[in-house]
């Protein structure tokens, strides 16, 4: 299973805020800030919640980015230059 520690790599890979994988896996936003630095232990449950709402937010994220490119839209990281 993914540790917490990974699961923050893959977060800031994606540029998914903290705070939003907080309230979509349903931890509290401080817990995850001391799950994802290593100075508290998961439980299981928290793991596959944090995984599954981290993989949701990717796909929707993805889904965005797709419709916005079809109309022309700028996406990712450089639309406001």
């Amino acid at each position: 299973m993914t540790t917490a520690i990974e699961l923050r790599l893959k977060r800031v890979a994606a540029e998914i805020p903290a705070t939003l994988l907080a309230a979509r896996a349903k931890v509290n936003r401080s817990r995850l800030s001391g799950l994802e630095r290593g100075y508290i232990k998961p439980t299981e449950d928290e793991l596959r919640r944090l995984s599954a709402a981290l993989d949701q937010l990717i796909q929707a994220k993805h889904v965005v980015d797709q419709v916005a490119a079809s109309v022309g839209w700028p996406t990712g990281a450089r639309h406001d230059q």
